[in-house]
C-alpha cells in the first residue's frame, strides 16, 4: 500500500523530531546531568549543596577519636579551593631529628580524608608524621567538582610549599595517593623535587582512562563520541581547562615509585609507562583486592620497607 504525499511528509516530521529529541537527550541532557553526579561534590540531599553553600568545617574528630594529635590547619591552593588539612605527629616523638619522615596520604575522589585513618595510626606508631586532607570537592575543602588529577597535583604542590615555609617537611617525603590522589602524586613529582618517592595505587594516567573508569562506576549509558562529549560538558560545568591528558602525554616517573594494582590492573596504559621510565626507578607490584581501604596494609609494608 503505498503512501500518500502528506503521510510522507508527517513521517518524515516525526522522525525528524525523534532524532533531534534523541540527539538532545544524549548530547546535552544526559551528559549535563550524569557529569554532575559523577564529577561533582557528593550531595548531602538539601536543595543547594554547592560547597558555596556549606558551612566547612576542618573538623579533626575521627582522628582524635583515633588516639591521634591532629594539628588542623588549612591552605589556599588557588583563589578558588582551601584545602582542609591535618598534620600528625607520633606522640614518642621530641625532636624533628627523630620523625622517620613525613607522609602524604591523599584519598581517592569516592571517598575523604577519613578513609586514612586505618593508615595514619599504622604510620604515626612506626614514628613518621602524616599528612593528610580532604581533596578538592570534598569533606571539609572547598570546590564543587573534582579535577582530573592536574588540579590534583596543583593542590599538593600548594601544601608542599606551605609546609616548607613553616619548616614542617622532613624528608624522605613521601606520597601516598589513591585514584586522582595517585595521578596528584606522579604529576607533582614531575615538577616537585622535594617528593622523594611516590606509592600510587590505581592511577587513572591518562584522561581517558579516567572517564572509562567513571563510565564503568555510574554505569554509564554508550553512544558515539562518548568520551568527547562527557569531557566537554564536565569541562563546560566545572570550569576546568585542563588539558586532556592521552598517552602521548605520559611521562616516567621522576623519583622512586611503587604502582600498587589489582592483579589484573596492567594494561596498555601502564605498560606505556612502564616502558617509558627507568627500572630502578619505576616498581609494578599487585594486590588481591581492587579496594584502595584494603589494600592499605600492603601500602604500609612499602613505606617500612623504604624507611631510612
Amino acid at each position: 500500500m503505498k503512501m500518500s504525499r502528506q503521510t510522507k511528509e508527517i513521517v518524515k516530521v516525526v522522525l525528524f523530531f525523534v532524532i533531534v529529541g534523541l540527539a538532545l537527550t544524549f548530547y546535552v541532557i544526559y551528559p549535563l546531568n550524569r557529569t554532575e553526579a559523577a564529577m561533582a561534590r557528593e550531595s548531602d540531599g538539601s536543595e543547594d549543596s554547592g560547597s558555596d553553600s556549606l558551612v566547612l568545617v576542618n573538623d579533626p574528630t575521627p582522628f582524635l577519636a583515633a588516639g591521634l594529635h591532629a594539628d588542623t590547619f588549612r591552605v589556599e591552593a588557588d583563589g578558588l579551593t582551601t584545602l582542609s588539612c591535618l598534620y600528625i605527629l607520633p606522640d614518642s616523638i621530641t625532636t624533628p631529628d627523630s620523625v622517620a619522615g613525613t607522609v602524604f596520604l591523599i584519598p581517592s575522589e569516592e571517598t575523604d580524608r577519613t578513609a586514612m585513618l586505618p593508615m595514619s595510626s599504622a604510620l604515626v606508631d612506626s614514628g613518621f608524621s602524616v599528612v593528610t586532607y580532604d581533596p578538592r570537592a570534598t569533606g571539609g575543602s572547598t570546590g564543587e567538582y573534582h579535577g582530573e588529577g592536574r588540579y590534583e597535583a596543583n593542590d599538593l604542590e600548594a601544601l608542599l610549599a606551605w609546609l616548607v615555609i613553616r619548616n614542617r617537611l622532613i624528608h624522605p617525603v613521601t606520597v601516598v595517593g589513591g585514584g586522582l590522589g595517585a595521578d596528584a602524586a606522579l604529576l607533582a613529582a614531575l615538577e616537585e623535587s622535594r617528593i622523594d618517592r611516590v606509592i600510587a595505587w590505581r592511577p587513572h594516567l591518562t584522561t581517558s582512562r579516567w572517564l572509562d573508569r567513571v563510565a564503568e562506576r555510574e554505569g554509564w549509558l554508550w553512544f558515539p563520541f562518548r568520551r568527547t562529549v562527557m569531557w566537554f560538558w564536565y569541562s563546560l560545568r566545572s570550569g576546568y581547562a585542563a588539558p586532556y591528558r592521552d598517552m602521548e602525554q605520559l611521562a616516567p616517573v621522576a623519583c622512586p615509585t611503587v604502582l600498587v594494582l589489582p592483579e589484573s590492573g596492567e594494561d596498555e596504559t601502564v605498560r606505556r609507562l612502564r616502558e617509558l621510565s627507568d627500572d630502578s626507578l619505576l616498581t609494578i607490584k599487585t594486590t588481591a583486592t581492587a579496594d584502595f581501604e584494603r589494600a592499605q596494609e600492603t601500602i604500609i609494608g612499602f613505606i617500612a620497607q623504604s624507611r631510612r
